[in-house]
């Protein structure tokens, strides 16, 4: 019969993993790994073939007394399968080796993880076990000075990590702002602000309220308010009363603006700035 030529082997990926590398570590390993599977059933086949060869050779072997030609055939098959055989022993030797330098990467990799390792903050460094496309990293370069290692903390204990934006209302309550003379008051500006308007009529408005849900309040020291002229308020302004019944007006709920002198009030909303509690800190 005709000599099977031997299949193709797959080269191995070069080149080749350097363990004490991570920038090309995990590639090559993935190179690798990928070569070897694909590998395995190559091998299978450059032995089945070795296997087949050696069968033709063996019978045309037998049948060498008759035709010289045959003769010739099994000989080449024979050397041809004597070849290939010495090339798949190779390829596994170098597989082996491969393997084995794998192995040795990849426990050195691990032993370096366990050790000081800095990854790039534009890397992630967790992600969704359930959806990748879910991912964390630390940004380092916005806030850290440079030189400057941070230590963190984790307490024993799990839950949400809260950010600035949660704790708005206690970073503010602790900034007082000076208006002066403006009755315009900005809720960013901070938790205590003075406003002190000249004399007549005072307008007071407020702005950049948060949002609507969320509990808001603005302490207010009014310098002289009532000078002039009764100060208005807001459409959707009520008034706590002091039996606690709330008013639509400040006189309805039998406040007396100071004409000399400071009134402390405490102004809150829970919808965004709509509606505005006013309660007047007198004793």
């Amino acid at each position: 019969m005709a000599v099977v030529p031997p299949p193709t082997i797959t080269p191995v990926p070069t080149p080749v993993i350097q363990r004490n590398d991570r920038t090309t570590f995990s590639n090559r390993v993935d190179a690798f790994v990928t070569w070897l599977i694909l590998a395995v059933t190559q091998f299978g086949a450059l032995a089945s073939n070795v296997f087949g060869n050696a069968t033709d050779a063996a019978a045309s072997a037998t049948s060498a007394g008759t035709s010289l030609t045959n003769a010739n055939l099994a000989k080449g098959a024979a050397e041809t399968a004597r070849d290939a055989a010495q090339t798949a022993k190779g390829l596994a030797e170098i597989a082996k080796g491969l393997a084995e330098q794998a192995r040795d990467a990849a426990a050195g990799s691990a032993a370096m993880a366990s050790g000081i390792v800095a990854f790039v903050d534009s890397n992630s460094i967790a992600k969704g076990s359930s959806d990748a496309s879910k991912q964390v990293r630390f940004e380092c370069d916005t806030l850290i000075p440079t030189g400057t290692v941070v230590p963190l903390t984790v307490p024993a204990a799990g839950g949400t990590i809260a950010l600035l934006s949660d704790l708005q209302e206690f970073v503010r309550s602790m900034t007082f702002y000076d208006n002066g003379t403006s009755p315009a008051v900005n809720y960013n500006n901070g938790g205590t602000q003075r406003v002190a308007p000249p004399s007549g009529a005072k307008a007071l408005t407020f702005t950049n309220w948060p949002a609507s849900g969320k509990q808001a309040s603005q302490f207010l020291e009014l310098v002289n308010i009532g000078l002039g002229g009764t100060p208005t308020w807001p459409g959707g302004t009520r008034f706590i009363r002091y039996d606690g019944v709330l008013q639509t007006t400040a006189a309805a709920a039998n406040i007396a603006w100071l004409s000399s002198g400071t009134d402390y009030v405490m102004v809150s909303t829970r919808d965004g700035g709509t509606t505005l509690i006013v309660s007047v800190q007198r004793g």
